[in-house]
């Protein structure tokens, strides 16, 4: 009996050990080190999911133009307009012509003389202003009566001479009516065979006109004129505002000396107002020595050929429990392996002329472009960013109160194209909202374009045919005329009958060649007009918003302006240079483009959240907004070109933060820390706030976690504290996100967690177990079978026990 106890003992010990062997061999993975209160990691070299370059779509590109000829004379004599002063003439003045004229031929031209001819007539109309304007020089018909006529000489092949006219203002012919005062046509004619003589019409009875240069002067019989007030609207805005980004030095150069010295130099006079574009106002630093777009594809290579930097992976000891019997984060280990990189500072051409803005927005009108010039089609979501951007940059530098104008080229403007821009006030021709393109009277330029029942939209309007011909001074081979032709359109306007003040604008495009010289001319000559008056253009704006005014010519309660419209036009430009009306063009922003600035602007966003210093971003921001750059269009090549970079560009900064896990992970404890490594790859210390998830709930974070700080350059080794919650294998990411909670970068891995207390637990279940068994073999050898089935009154055969392989004994009865 004893030894049938001790074989069942033995038996139920055996079965128990192979159980817990069994058991312990699922919970603890081979090659995990079990160690009381610590946790052991298993690095499976895995490496992170590499990042997919964006591509821009190859479209194709334009050849450049082939310049053409140059243009070959059409007379044999050209005028140049030198002079016809004074501005405003009055009886009893001088009226002096100087006019510099060229021989083109081969041949000498004898008795070379210029003559002066005016047609008494006033114009009142400006279409018969455009005609005298645009016809030929050739032309020599049809100039008015001859009212004085130069010294004559002989003109050598190719010879440039200057010819002067003066003639008693009293001569001209003109009505002393003070009604009758305003523009005049006046014709500079060349000829040739001309005679010296005191009386000009038998000085050229026997002349022969060759060449005619139709002008104007304005006469002025009384000391007092009515008057029109004139504001004129600089541009300061880049056609390429990412061009410190792209090519530094190009940038530089076009500061000091190009198109935005130019801008920069209209600018600064105290009668002009600003549309300035405010991505020109916010601190920027850039990579020294190379452009940008260089240094991110660099960075990107350098990313490329370089393992991704490694968690340590030496086995942390757990963290000591807290008070409340939770676990503590482990402290960040000091930032080391500083990364090799480009240094990076700021641009002193971009600050020179930031401060430059920035100082002398303080005494000007200023008004605001849209944020890098984007264009009105751009869609609305990108549109909000890029005002984000603007309303940044414009509270940094003091100017957030200054009205945004969204410019639609004339050719474009439709009811629908303003509405549909989100434009808080849109900037178009006036004449696209006036009645009719010759008005008896012309209004102030500005109005409101009606949206059912949402509220009217604000327009600003510029005068084309004045806006026009500030933009052609730069071209102009004479500048003269123009400035002319503004003095006497001016006058026109002015004596237009009407009682009730008017504000006309002059608003260049930023894309236009301006010459600082030839502009400041021009206006210093308005300036000095006595019918002209200066005026700011956020008067306008104020007038347009509030819908101030009076729709009567003759009304006291503000400028005679249109009202609101419900209906715009798109203007162009005839032969004669009139505007009219033309079949609007949509302006479109190339497919996808949008979206795709969209996408880097709100990542880029995202990191520069992150970062101490953010103008390390700015220069990537001011490239990805000028995927919707209006003048960018003009070029698809470049277009497509400039996609391309800010992808590399976008990628190339994302990358800058980056983290990384070491592998696989065996947690053998209940508490430990999971090891990462973080990387800022940026010229500023970046906050960043690290997170952990868990796919089958195996375990969780021990503790709150702080941000972490690192500084500039470097790579740090960081621990998050996590807790088993039970036995079993699954995945977990750590992730690390800016202060609203977005993601930068992310990495998962796999965990296997057998806690030291689900080991213990089952030692003492099996412990327990074992004496349940032992307790009832002894019970049961103690009370032999009237413990185990009592409906038995004979012996139990104990043999069937000691030989359970035996057949069975056969029950003899008795």
């Amino acid at each position: 009996m004893l030894r049938s106890v001790t074989r069942r003992a033995l038996r139920a010990l055996l079965v128990m050990v192979a159980l817990y062997s069994i058991l312990c061999a699922a919970l603890a993975p081979v090659g995990a080190f079990v160690r009381s209160g610590s946790a052991a990691y298993q690095s499976t070299g895995q490496k992170p999911p590499a990042h997919v370059a964006l591509t821009a779509p190859g479209l194709p590109s334009e050849p450049a133009p082939t310049p053409g000829p140059a243009p070959v004379a059409d007379t044999p004599l050209t005028l140049d307009l030198l002079s016809l002063t004074p501005a405003a003439v009055r009886p009893g003045d001088t009226l002096e012509a100087r006019v510099s004229i060229t021989n083109t031929t081969d041949a000498p031209l004898e008795n070379v003389a210029l003559q002066l001819s005016s047609l008494t007539s006033r114009i009142t109309d400006r279409t018969l202003a455009d005609e005298w304007s645009a016809t030929d020089p050739a032309q020599t018909s049809r100039r008015g009566t001859v009212r004085g006529t130069s010294a004559a000489r002989t003109l050598a092949p190719g010879e440039t001479a200057e010819f002067t006219v003066r003639i008693p203002a009293d001569t001209l012919g003109y009505s002393r009516d003070e009604s009758l005062w305003g523009p005049r046509r006046v014709a500079l004619t060349a000829v040739t065979g001309a005679t010296t003589a005191p009386d000009a019409e038998d000085s050229s009875a026997n002349a022969t006109p060759v060449a005619t240069l139709r002008t104007f002067l304005v006469w002025q019989p009384a000391d007092h004129t009515p008057s029109v007030s004139l504001a004129y609207l600089a541009p300061l805005a880049s056609t390429d505002p990412a061009l410190v980004a792209t090519n530094p030095e190009a940038f530089e150069k076009d500061v000091r000396e190009g198109a935005f010295a130019a801008q920069w130099e209209i600018a600064q006079r105290d009668d002009v107002s600003w549309w300035l574009d405010p991505s020109m106002l916010a601190e920027l630093k850039v990579p020294e020595g190379m452009s940008t777009v260089e240094e991110a594809r660099l960075s990107l290579e350098a990313k490329t050929s370089t393992p991704s930097p490694s968690a340590s992976p030496a086995t942390p000891t757990a963290p000591p429990a807290s008070d409340a019997g939770g676990a503590k984060e482990t402290p960040s280990t000091p930032a080391t392996a500083r990364a090799a990189g480009t240094p990076w500072g700021p641009n002193s051409a971009w600050d020179e002329r930031r401060s430059s803005l920035i100082d002398a927005a303080r005494t000007h009108d200023v008004t605001l472009a849209p944020f890098a010039l984007a264009s009105p089609a751009t869609a609305r979501s990108t549109t909000r960013l890029l005002e984000n951007e603007a309303a940044s940059a414009t509270q940094s530098a003091g100017l957030a109160a200054a009205p945004t104008l969204m410019r639609v080229e004339s050719g474009a403007v439709t009811a629908k194209a303003v509405r549909s821009s989100g434009a808080q006030t849109a900037l178009v021709p006036a004449e696209s909202f006036y009645s009719s393109l010759s008005p008896s009277v012309t209004p102030s330029g500005y109005a409101q374009i009606e949206d059912g029942d949402k509220p009217a939209t604000p327009l600003l309007g510029y005068d084309t045919r004045l806006t026009r011909l500030s933009e052609r001074l730069a071209d102009h081979n004479d500048p003269e005329l123009s400035i002319q032709r503004a003095l006497a359109d001016t006058a026109l306007l002015a004596g237009e009958p009407a009682s009730a003040p008017r504000t006309i604008l002059l608003a260049p495009s930023p894309t236009s060649r301006l010459n600082p010289a030839r502009t400041s001319r021009m206006l210093d000559a308005l300036g000095a007009a006595p019918w002209v008056t200066h005026a700011s253009a956020s008067t306008l704006v104020k007038a347009a918003k509030a819908g101030e005014g009076t729709t009567s010519i003759s009304g006291e309660s503000g400028n005679y302006w249109v009202g609101k419209v419900n209906k715009l036009h798109a203007i162009g430009e005839k032969s004669d240079a009139s505007p009219a009306r033309i079949d609007p063009e949509a302006q479109k922003v190339p497919a996808g483009a949008s979206k795709r600035v969209e996408k880097s602007l709100t990542k880029l966003g995202d990191v520069r959240a992150v970062l101490e210093d953010p103008s390390y971003l700015y220069a990537a921001i001011l490239l990805a907004a000028s995927g919707v750059n209006t003048p960018l269009f003009e070029d698809p090549h470049a277009h497509v070109t400039r996609l391309a970079h800010l992808n590399t560009v976008t990628e190339a900064n994302a990358k800058r933060i980056s983290l990384t896990l070491a592998g696989t992970y065996n947690l053998v404890s209940n508490e430990a820390s999971i090891p990462y490594t973080v990387h800022n790859g940026f010229s500023t210390p970046v906050t960043l706030n690290p997170s952990v998830t868990f796919s089958q709930r195996i375990a969780k974070a021990g503790a709150t976690l702080e941000p972490v700080t690192l500084p500039a350059l470097t790579t740090g080794d960081n621990a998050i504290p996590v807790e088993a919650v039970r036995s079993g294998s699954g995945s977990f990411t750590v992730m690390i996100t800016n202060g609203d909670d977005v993601l930068l970068d992310s990495r998962e891995s796999q965990l296997s967690v057998n806690p030291e207390w689900e080991n213990w637990t089952t030692l003492i279940a099996m412990v327990l177990l074992a004496a349940l068994v032992i307790t009832g073999v002894i019970r049961a050898g103690r009370t032999k079978s009237d413990a185990r089935s009592p409906a038995l009154t004979e012996p139990e055969d104990l043999a069937s026990v000691d030989h359970p392989d035996a057949p069975p004994h056969t029950r003899v009865e008795h």
